[in-house]
């Protein structure tokens, strides 16, 4: 764009979360049983052929590693049940111990982003509307826009290693262990 003599370039969005608003309409609240909600800046399609994967790329939770699970209604042990404006949701059956983290994953279409939705621990069933209202998307007159599809997506494991204490701080552990100990026996012995 050219402004008085200057020319200004608008940066393309990046990739990225934001997190759900919560008025005028609570976009949080549209999923029960989920205590996180973000939208993606940029990304509107959950693809699984690119290196990192879209949900990766756009760091949902600031996780990268998410591993995809399935879609709801489309997959074994994925269940739901709804039109393309609300419904439920049962992950019940397919879920594995060794899940962390667990996020469900709304798409549209076109005019929005995906969102995601961080599962409250125990939680593997519960009711959906569409998030695609405006606000937060910017679609006057034609929303809330359907749901095209829910992706299950997990973590397993712990994202920061298990620290491992070095021998040098065993060793002073145990050191200091037994002078408690040998404390403890010399103040018994002067009380009896």
């Amino acid at each position: 764009m050219l402004a008085a003599g200057i020319l200004t370039v608008s940066a393309p969005a990046k990739a990225g979360t934001f997190a759900c608003p919560t008025s005028p309409i609570n976009t949080t609240a549209k999923v029960t049983g989920t205590f996180g909600c973000e939208i993606s800046n940029t990304a509107n399609q959950d693809f699984l052929n690119t290196n990192p994967s879209t949900v990766n790329a756009e760091g949902f939770f600031g996780i990268n590693n998410w591993v995809f699970g399935g879609k709801i209604g489309q997959n074994a042990g994925y269940n739901g049940s709804g039109s393309g404006q609300s419904g439920t949701w049962n992950i019940s059956s397919a879920i594995q111990s060794t899940w962390d983290d667990i996020m469900l994953v709304f798409k549209s279409g076109q005019g929005t982003t995906l969102v995601g939705y961080l599962l409250n621990d125990g939680v593997t069933s519960g009711t959906w509307s569409s998030p695609f209202t405006e606000p937060p998307f910017n679609f006057p007159g034609n929303g809330p826009k359907d749901v095209s599809h829910i992706s299950v997506y997990y973590k397993t494991g712990t994202s920061q290693p298990v620290p491992v204490p070095e021998p040098a701080t065993l060793v002073g552990l145990g050191l200091v262990g037994g002078a408690m100990a040998l404390s403890r026996r010399r103040n018994v012995s002067k009380t009896a």
